[in-house]
């Protein structure tokens, strides 16, 4: 099957109008054939974190074929020196990229991904940044089951300079319009249009504030069973105390409520 690219729906896009994006909002996403070309065929849904790191950068990897035109313009010397040295440098830190959400708050919390993992429920995260996006690998018992992309959004760039404009190039990529779910809908962080096929999940995130779109692929298996795998459910930091909640649970009573209050000791007696 020919591998779809952003760059391809854009010129798909034209053909699509912008109002046939707006879907309606209930329902199921709509289902397309396959979402299959948005992923590496190389990729697929639970690898663990060694096996994805040896996609990228095994001898012929994703790595290797990324910097294959580049090195094959050169000849032996120190600038082929210095595109392998980037490219070997690369391969290192994606291999040292993985970690896991335990106990011990990350800076995650703070991005537009703090809504895509828990602590605490064997979750891991991988980092990479390639063909000018930033890719985050996304794990449960070290089983690959979602993949987010972080794509700008620029004029020149695949998905163009507005979020409306990457929905419409992805209608015309994949056929049909998204259902568009606004900012606040039930799971809903941020405005999000999504589709769907027999395995995988997409969501197309609206992240303009940040200049860029989140591209999401997720496994349907995972996300049909992630209540029970996220047994772990986050604390409460106002909630209280177990041991408080129990002596306060039927109310507490004044001890004092029952009493006649007494006369204000300042006041003067009544003279008869």
């Amino acid at each position: 099957m020919k591998r779809v690219t952003f760059a391809a729906a854009a010129l798909a896009g034209a053909v699509v109008a912008i109002a046939a994006v707006a879907a309606p909002p209930a329902g199921d996403a709509p289902a397309v054939s396959s979402l299959g070309p948005l992923m590496e065929k190389e990729l697929h849904w639970g690898l663990n974190h060694l096996e994805v790191v040896d996609v990228y950068n095994k001898p012929t990897g994703l790595f290797d074929r990324e910097y294959a035109p580049q090195l094959g313009k050169l000849q032996p010397g120190v600038k082929m020196d210095e595109v392998q040295a980037d490219r070997d440098t690369r391969k290192a830190n994606f291999s040292r990229a993985y970690s896991e959400f335990q106990d011990t708050p990350t800076g995650y919390d703070l991005t537009p991904l703090k809504s895509e993992y828990s602590y605490n429920n064997g979750e891991g995260i991988q980092k990479v940044y390639k063909e000018g996006k930033t890719r985050f690998f996304f794990y449960i018992k070290d089983h690959l089951w979602k993949i987010y992309d972080e794509v700008p959004l620029r004029a020149d760039g695949p998905v163009g300079d507005s979020y409306k404009g990457a929905l419409t190039k992805f209608a015309a990529m994949l056929g049909a319009p998204g259902r568009v779910r606004a900012a606040g809908s039930p799971g809903v962080d941020r405005a999000t249009a999504d589709w769907q096929d027999s395995s995988t999940h997409l969501r197309v995130v609206d992240l303009t504030p940040e200049h860029m779109i989140g591209v999401v692929l997720e496994d349907k298996r995972t996300l049909l069973n992630l209540a029970s795998l996220r047994s772990n459910k986050p604390k409460d930091p106002f909630a209280l105390d177990p041991s408080i909640a129990t002596i306060t649970k039927n109310g507490v009573a004044d001890p004092n409520a029952a009493r006649t209050p007494d006369a204000d000791a300042g006041a003067a007696k009544k003279k008869h």
